[in-house]
């Protein structure tokens, strides 16, 4: 998969650094790409930074990558199949960060929402070939908030 520079430019400051000092970029960019509809570069994004993650964090970035797939397959490359798996990983994800202990009460409040979201996802999914692609376009995107840090308790990042 070729990337434009824009891209790139994104992931060779997202490789740098520890996973401290480049969570607010990547999620900063990811969640532009997100309200753009480009969900695969947004998962490419995240997972560069997932790659340094541990718990919560990695948890979390790992949710939004399969809730961006999933709404790739979608929204951009129709997938039934492929968009109903990577969901229902997506809700284990924010069901296993919601038991971490890690998130604020911002966090916890966001973390319902986007279970919320992919449970009603997951009810227009008939079966593995079939979807109400209608009902799901008319389902409100879950809302990335402006700092994925907020989203945590103050002990999971270290003072700046």
């Amino acid at each position: 998969m070729e990337f434009d520079p824009e891209i790139l430019s994104i992931l060779e400051k997202v490789k740098q650094g520890d996973a401290d000092a480049s969570f607010s970029y990547a999620w900063e960019e990811g969640r532009k790409l997100f309200q753009t509809g480009r969900y695969f570069e947004l998962h490419e994004v995240f997972e560069f930074q997932w790659k340094k993650e541990t718990g919560g964090r990695r948890l979390l970035l790992h949710g939004w990558i399969q809730l961006a797939i999933s709404l790739n397959k979608v929204f951009v490359k129709p997938n039934i199949r492929g968009s109903k798996m990577q969901a229902e990983k997506s809700k284990e994800k924010f069901l296993k960060l919601s038991e971490t202990g890690e998130l604020s009460p911002l966090g916890k409040e966001q973390n319902i929402l986007i279970i919320s979201y992919l449970e009603k996802l997951l009810r227009n999914f008939q079966s593995e070939e079939s979807w109400d692609l209608k009902r799901i376009k008319e389902l409100s995107l879950p809302e990335m908030i402006e700092s994925g840090k907020e989203l945590f308790s103050s002990s999971v990042f270290p003072a700046s």
